[in-house]
């Protein structure tokens, strides 16, 4: 077997910078500690242990020494926290690039763009990063950005082991949900050239070996390509977890490594593995050897090939011979032990719960002695005491995990019989595609742990349909998903709940289109609210109600009549279903205030108006809400009026009689000749909830605005 060693692979320049400062300091006089993990490798963190260098989670169990800031860098917020720390001395080990994507994030915000990172939103070096944008949102890839909120101007930058692949991926999507989007590309040379240089070997090698911390993301990343290529893929951290079967009839074998894995793992794991291709070749030529034995032993007799007392030659029994059956003796027939069936471990069988003690249950499953299950082995979860799990008169599976004694005393496990049943459920809904249910036990970094009968794990983007920022409140809950990916050696179990909820959300919406018409009166569900209008659910499919269509009066912003979650009633104005767009209105189930502006307003009236625009051939003024007028620059005065702002300016409240009243076309003419203004104004807009301002406030305002 020939054993391919990727070009590029092992610590990056950041990794190295960050071991050696610490390792330099850890021969200075004083405690070194680290703010977490230096690196995602354990064996390097222990050699750094080894060295003296502890390992703290919080920096307030320490108050001397130098504290070390690891690779993927701090929260500004952690930083002034240990910066105020006078007597301890900081030494920063934050990799370049990583600092480098934190002034870039900074610098993002500081002018005005909503950031977004691309990467795992739980790892430490993203954690930080959203921080230093001053709150981000955060994507693990292009599924999860499609569901964003449109934004006027979003920056893109990338966890720096990102797939470049991935990142222009999810800017083409993010092109379509603002106006200006501007990208920082802060994904590492170095994680790039180790991710093409995995791609190369996967291409030659018909089985992968990744070394790296199991903690480690770039590493994963590194499985992930390799099986993506549709090889086989193992991810260890040391030589020791190599195994011979991985080999098996395999001639070509790859190594890969993530950029903080230590050289010397690698050699390890090289030479392993090497080792192991000498010991098969040898066994090899044993067996060849031992093939031809019995060619040669043929001519030479059974004696001389080795055939004695415990090796006796076949013979063929005699034709009136019978033999007796298995546990049974030609004199004395069945033995007391044959009554029972052979049970070896490894088998399952159903039994009953005949008692419950504080720490085991006894299990009757008709043997000639009754079975044991410890309390770790009722359940894969932590319980108090075996009452939490089974009751006397339970029936249930039991894997027999050993029998000891002449006695025949059985050891037995629920835990293990639940799971090798729970796996059988697996592999079927893995092929036909059913959905199954389990419990959210746990949250971990990236993602869930649930209960499926077996330990499962749902990736934190397979949670829901978009981004989750919380997933703790997942946990308790009943989750349905679809099996993703079955490793029963590895006891590995990935599920998402994401395909059934898209799944169902792709009917929703199929059973929507089919029944949207315009003109219809639906119920929907307020999604999301920009500066033009509000993106309204209404089962699967979203509609835009546009500003304009909100009220008959003019709002400055949506949020000042909905908010998020709002359940509204709106009309379908217009439909695209090619384009897959829904034009939606609300004032139209609004009373419309122009069918009684004649009753309300007569000629002749006069009434209080705000100006809300000027225009060079008069001023819009509005009478109510939803009802304006029109004040013409020749109805100003009865003197020459060069300019309509001479008389009036916008916010301005007067009173203005009523000349000409059309609501057909939605129009009143008003005038200002004649009409008493100063006190009868402040009297008349104090009636109608009016605030007067002096040219002086509204000249403020207009300069704020």
């Amino acid at each position: 077997m020939k054993v391919i060693v990727a070009r590029h692979l092992g610590f990056c320049y950041g990794v190295t910078r960050a071991v050696e400062m610490v390792e330099k300091l850890a021969r200075q006089p004083g405690p070194v500690f680290t703010l977490g993990p230096l690196i995602h490798n354990p064996q390097a963190i222990a050699r750094l242990a080894e060295q003296g260098v502890h390992e703290i989670a919080d920096v307030e169990t320490i108050t001397t020494g130098t504290l070390v800031l690891r690779t993927h860098g701090v929260p500004p917020g952690l930083l002034k926290k240990i910066e105020d720390k006078k007597d301890l001395t900081i030494a920063d080990a934050t990799c370049p690039y990583v600092k480098k994507a934190q002034r870039e994030a900074q610098e993002l915000a500081r002018q005005g763009y909503q950031v977004v990172i691309l990467g795992e939103a739980n790892h430490p070096e993203v954690v930080a990063l959203s921080e230093w944008a001053g709150g981000a949102w955060v994507v693990n890839g292009p599924e999860e950005a499609v569901s964003l909120p449109p934004a006027p101007r979003i920056g893109l930058i990338a966890q720096t082991t990102q797939n470049p692949e991935t990142f222009y991926k999810v800017r083409d999507i993010l092109k379509k949900k603002t106006q200006e989007l501007r990208l920082v590309n802060t994904i590492c040379l170095a994680t790039d050239r180790r991710q093409e240089a995995t791609r190369q070997v996967a291409e030659e090698a018909e089985v992968v070996i990744v070394v790296g911390g199991k903690n480690s993301a770039n590493t994963r990343r590194l499985l992930t390509i390799v099986r993506q290529m549709g090889r086989r893929g193992y991810h260890i951290e040391e030589a020791g977890e190599l195994q011979p079967g991985w080999f098996a009839g395999v001639s070509r074998a790859g190594v890969v490594a993530g950029a903080s894995t230590p050289d010397w793992i690698i050699k390890e794991v090289v030479r392993k593995m090497e080792e192991m291709e000498e010991k098969r070749l040898e066994n090899s030529e044993g067996e060849k050897e031992a093939e031809a034995l019995p060619a040669e032993a043929a001519e030479k007799g059974p004696q001389e090939a080795g055939a004695g007392p415990e090796q006796p030659a076949a013979q063929e029994p005699a034709p009136e011979t019978a033999t007796a059956p298995s546990g049974e003796t030609e004199e004395s027939g069945p033995t007391y032990e044959s009554t029972f069936g052979e049970l070896k471990p490894g088998d399952i069988v159903k039994g009953t719960v005949v008692k419950v003690e504080n720490d085991s249950v006894l299990v009757d499953i008709g043997y000639k002695s009754e079975g044991v299950i410890p309390i770790g082995e009722l359940s894969r979860r932590r319980i108090e005491h075996p009452s939490e799990v089974v009751k006397v008169g339970d029936e249930i599976s039991v894997y027999i995990l050993r029998v000891e004694g002449e006695e025949g005393t059985l050891k037995l496990s629920k835990r293990r019989a639940d799971e090798k049943e729970a796996w059988k459920r697996l592999v079927e809904a893995k092929e036909t595609g059913a959905v199954i249910e389990g419990e959210a036990i746990q949250e971990v970094k990236g993602g869930l742990i649930v209960d499926v009968g077996a330990r499962g794990f749902v990736p934190a983007s397979h949670v829901g349909r978009g981004y989750v920022a919380d997933l703790s409140k997942y946990v308790g809950q009943k989750l349905r998903m679809k099996v993703l990916e079955l490793d029963q050696p590895r006891g590995r179990v990935v599920l998402s709940q994401r395909l059934v909820l898209e799944e169902e959300h792709e009917k929703r919406r199929k059973e929507t289109w089919d029944s949207l018409e315009e003109g219809q009166v639906r119920t929907g569900v307020v999604k999301s609210l920009t500066d033009f209008g509000v993106f309204v659910d209404l089962g699967g499919v979203d509609g835009l109600l546009h500003v304009s269509e909100l009220s008959w009066g003019r709002v400055k912003h949506p949020a000042d009549i909905l908010k998020e979650g709002d359940t509204i009633q709106v009309k379908v104005l217009k439909l695209d279903k090619e384009k897959g767009k829904v034009s939606l209105g609300l004032r139209q189930l609004l009373p419309d205030p122009w069918e009684k502006v004649a009753e309300k307003y007569p000629e002749g009236t006069i009434v209080p108006v705000r100006v809300t625009r000027l225009a060079s051939f008069g001023a819009f003024v509005e009478l109510e809400e939803g009802v304006e007028g029109l004040i013409h620059i020749s109805e100003l005065s009865h003197q020459r009026v060069g300019k309509v702002e001479d008389v009036l300016s916008p916010g301005q409240v007067v009173n203005a009689k009523v000349i000409k009243v059309r609501p057909a076309e939605k129009r009143i003419g008003l005038t200002l000749k004649d009409v008493p203004q100063e006190s009868q104004a402040e009297e008349a807009a104090a009636d109608a909830d009016l605030e007067v301002k002096p040219e002086e406030s509204v000249k403020e305002e207009e300069a704020k605005e």
